[in-house]
């Protein structure tokens, strides 16, 4: 796409990583929040992201980028 500003943050719980939250900020936002939100709904973790395949190249990666931010800062 060329744009280099936006963010995908998520917000968990450190001991079960159980997903709390997820915020998206920049191009694609809209079509991007209803990935976290079916996570949510179902009360899942983290793991459901680093353990999905995902399209590449596709904006929707950025979960799978984003829970392996989170759990490498856990060790």
């Amino acid at each position: 796409m060329g744009d280099l500003t936006g963010m995908l943050n998520l917000l968990f719980v450190t001991e079960s990583h159980k997903l709390l939250g997820v915020g998206i900020l920049g191009e694609g936002a809209s079509e991007l929040v209803h990935i976290g939100e079916t996570v949510l709904s179902f009360v899942g973790t983290i793991e459901y992201f680093i353990d999905s395949a995902f399209n590449h190249p596709t904006l929707a990666e950025y979960y799978k980028t984003a829970a392996f931010n989170g759990f490498n800062r856990l060790e």
